[in-house]
């Protein structure tokens, strides 16, 4: 047994929805059939049962990449094999609406993060591009498309840091296109790479940093996130 997600071997559907809030999953749990807990150790709540007749587990991350690593790796190693990082981000450009779905295609990150650790000193130096794969992404794009929602496709920065973010280095940011900030992409993408698995990740817009909004609240998100959900789901299930 892993750890810290105590599921038993074939409790964990091959597909995975994670998101960083427990909330949230037991909110998103309740768009699959016949929903089960499979692990509420520490906290990270995690529910499987099926979406389009496909087994899939919604499970909860934590903030961080350090958490996110802890359970990417331990639901692949009871079977997952295809993790959409579904959660929010604080937007970096003005333009940029709360509300709005991301796409991310790339993750940037800080050297001395959980990527580089992984990575180890035998890179010399070299920073790796973070990037998901390519078929999962394109099938979130499609979900999209085909609901007729608006989005964006661009890049995040996965920062180790929730507070310490001021205008100036968001605006920096911005300049090498990360349209948005979040703290677990870059080393859900790394460990697709790493472990051979599928991985991609849709956002939703919760503040603008550049105009420095207020976060929007879990019950103002609760709507936009349920949607997002469901077409997370149909990307992983089609």
């Amino acid at each position: 047994m892993p750890a810290i997600i105590h599921a038993k071997e074939g409790e964990v559907g091959s597909s995975a929805v994670i998101c960083g809030d427990p909330a949230r999953v037991k909110a998103l749990s309740e768009l699959l059939a016949r929903p089960k807990i499979i692990n509420t150790n520490r906290g990270f709540l995690a529910y499987t049962g099926s979406f389009n007749g496909k087994s899939v587990t919604i499970a909860t991350h934590g903030i961080g990449q350090p958490s996110v690593a802890i359970v990417v790796e331990e639901l692949a190693q009871l079977g997952a094999k295809s993790f959409v990082r579904l959660g929010t981000a604080g937007a970096l450009s003005s333009k940029i609406k709360t509300g709005e779905f991301m796409v991310i295609s790339g993750a940037s990150y800080a050297n001395g993060s959980t990527v580089t650790q992984y990575e180890g000193k035998w890179l010399n130096g070299i920073s790796i591009a973070q990037t998901p794969d390519f078929d999962l992404t394109l099938k979130l794009i499609d979900a999209l498309k085909s609901r007729k929602l608006s989005f964006k496709v661009t890049n995040t920065f996965s920062s180790d840091s929730f507070y310490s973010f001021g205008t100036d280095f968001a605006k920096e940011l911005a300049l090498y296109g990360n349209d948005v900030v979040d703290m677990e992409v870059s080393t859900l993408f790394m460990l697709g790479k790493a472990k051979k698995l599928r991985t991609a990740s849709l956002l939703v817009v919760s503040n603008n940093v550049i105009k420095d909004t207020k976060m929007l609240s879990h019950e103002e998100l609760q709507k936009i996130v349920t949607l997002a959900g469901r077409v997370t789901l149909e990307a992983l299930t089609t």
